[in-house]
């Protein structure tokens, strides 16, 4: 449990670092067995703690779950829609703003065709709603991360670095995409 904790608190860190949430955006989880260890609502991602980390059972509705993240219903219905075991929520600028422009996003860098391929656009459910988070399980069943337009990235793996990796990736890829639609030098 402790080295779980651990983890939820370096990718978080790693996240508001390189800039893929911001203050109070953003939300991570990872499964174990039949529970699941969340971030708190209204946590720091770049200075969470063990206290910012509930616990909570996946089968069945518990007290705490008004304390953590706004978005645990997602991060529920992904664990008992898929086999993956974290999750990672978080709002890159250039991979949201790009959403409202595609409905799938395509890297054109290398390690982004790479490693993502097309990755799904889908439309933008209210937060912490059953709508999106039966579409984003939904999705996740045959991939590993989706885009909610205008609003941020869900991806999932077997461990929390694996989905850490893949909205950096993400994210790069969108950075780039912009700066050569816009001419801009990189």
């Amino acid at each position: 449990m402790l080295y779980h904790k651990a983890k939820l608190v370096k990718i978080g860190r790693l996240l508001y670092k390189e800039g893929l949430v911001d203050a109070r955006a953003g939300n991570l989880s990872v499964r174990l067995g039949d529970q699941a260890i969340i971030t708190r609502t209204g946590s720091h991602l770049g200075n969470l703690d063990f206290e910012d980390l509930i616990e909570l059972p996946l089968y069945r509705e518990h007290t705490l779950k008004e304390r953590a993240s706004s978005e645990w219903i997602v991060h529920r219905e992904i664990y008992l829609q898929t086999t993956h075991k974290a999750v990672v929520h978080a709002h890159p600028l250039y991979t949201v703003f790009l959403s409202n422009y595609y409905s799938k996003i395509e890297p054109k860098d290398s390690e982004g065709k790479a490693i993502l391929g097309a990755v799904e656009v889908i439309p933008d459910y209210p937060s912490g709603s059953e709508e999106l988070a039966k579409a984003v399980a939904q999705e996740l069943k045959t991939s590993k991360i989706l885009i909610v337009k205008n609003h941020g990235v869900f991806s999932a793996g077997k461990t929390l670095t694996e989905a850490y990796s893949l909205v950096s990736v993400l994210e790069r890829s969108c950075r780039y995409l912009w700066l050569k639609l816009t001419n801009e030098p990189l």
